[in-house]
């Protein structure tokens, strides 16, 4: 059984929710977990009294959070390996400077998902993560590798001064994506108007994303078959940048447009 927690009822102030690392936890039982302190606010609370912990860490890694964490910053933030599925909505910075493992999120995130902490050079290094719903503003910022994906809506400013990766927003994506992207990818499922430092490139059929799409229909993300059998067009930029990246737009089903 898997090591679950059911968060009891919503936190006074907001809590860092990081350290609730499926590979920190694992080998560790109900009670234990139970004391670890997680900070809310200006105390140090214990991880028993916001949530209900049963089970325990199994072997593969795997965490469950239970509830509406929207006030639980750092979900998942810096994992390393292991799975951390949350059923509910998560706040800031989830997944933040990831290098590896999955985390699944069955509702929103809020700002700066599997981002670059400010000051920090690089955000996501590895890993996947996959949010059923939508994201706030900044959605990937600063990622080198890795995977960041949503069933719905990517806020304003996905993909800054992106280096490599991939963000994939089904529902469409926000303005200014890909400001300054170096080589990374930016999917957007509806229209959008592309920064003046975007170029027209062609309208194709990726593999690469297909490949995606199916992955992720894998983790539990709804992908409509459009999306997989249709066509996307590309525009490539950042062109104040290495003109390396690039931006795919849905362009409707089987060529038709």
């Amino acid at each position: 059984m898997s090591l679950t927690l059911t968060l009891r009822k919503p936190p006074p102030a907001r809590v860092l929710a990081a350290p609730l690392d499926p590979d920190g936890l694992r080998g560790l039982d109900a009670g234990a977990v139970g004391a670890l302190e997680l900070r809310c606010g200006g105390e140090a609370v214990p991880v028993g009294d916001l949530f209900e912990v049963s089970g325990s860490a199994a072997e593969d890694g795997t965490l469950v959070l239970i509830g509406d964490l929207r006030r639980f910053d750092g979900v998942g933030a810096g994992m390393a390996s292991g799975t951390l599925v949350v059923h509910g909505n998560v706040g800031s910075w989830a997944g933040a400077e990831m290098s590896g493992g999955v985390l699944q999120i069955f509702g929103d995130a809020g700002a700066r998902l599997g981002a670059a902490y400010p000051g920090a050079r690089a955000g996501m290094t590895g890993g996947e993560i996959v949010v059923s719903g939508d994201a706030g503003e900044e959605a990937g910022a600063g990622m080198r590798r890795g995977l960041v994906a949503l069933g719905g809506r990517a806020g304003a400013g996905a993909g800054l001064r992106i280096l490599a990766g991939t963000v994939i927003a089904l529902g469409g994506i926000g303005e200014e994506a890909g400001l300054g992207n170096k080589r990374g990818s930016l999917v957007s499922g509806r229209p959008v108007e592309p920064l003046p430092a975007y170029a027209f490139a062609a309208r194709l059929q990726p593999p690469a994303l297909r490949m995606q799409l199916l992955r992720l229909r894998a983790l539990g993300l709804t992908v409509d078959e459009r999306f997989l059998r249709g066509v996307w067009a590309r525009w490539s930029g950042d062109r104040t940048e290495l003109t390396r990246g690039e931006l795919l737009l849905f362009d409707g089903e089987n060529g038709s447009r």
